[in-house]
């Protein structure tokens, strides 16, 4: 009967001394997670950006287009108001690279206008300049 008493109390110590030193590393592992979560959080940006659009196609599109520049991390488009809502991280991207790629695909914005031939290419329903 000691012997068993005395083999629980042998395991019991050794799952108490692994628990402490996982629970140790984790800690630190912990702390660099959060470290690493306050940088990233410091460089989210989050911004309004005006761009020409008039229909859900052109939602779609500047949507999908913001949402493929490196570093955005959501992109919605309120085409009433004719802004785009971005959220990217600012050590990745920033306004005028998403402008630039905006303008590529034909909508224009506060910061670039897009070329146009390229506007003309848009579908009729995409027209958004006024003559």
């Amino acid at each position: 009967m000691k012997k068993y008493a005395l083999v629980i109390i042998m395991a019991v110590s050794v799952v108490f001394t692994a628990c402490n030193s996982n629970s140790s590393k984790n800690g630190s592992e912990a702390s660099a997670k959060t470290s690493a979560n306050e940088m990233t959080a410091t460089n989210d940006k989050d911004t309004l950006l005006a761009v020409g659009g008039s229909c859900e196609m052109c939602k779609d599109r500047i949507e999908k287009t913001a949402s493929k520049v490196p570093g955005v991390t959501s992109a919605s488009y309120d085409l009433e108001n004719k802004q785009l809502h971005l959220h990217f991280d600012g050590t990745k991207t920033n306004v005028e690279s998403i402008s630039k790629a905006l303008a590529a695909v034909g909508h224009d914005t506060e910061l670039y206008k897009a070329d146009d031939e390229v506007y003309n290419a848009l579908p009729a329903c995409c027209k958004y300049r006024k003559p």
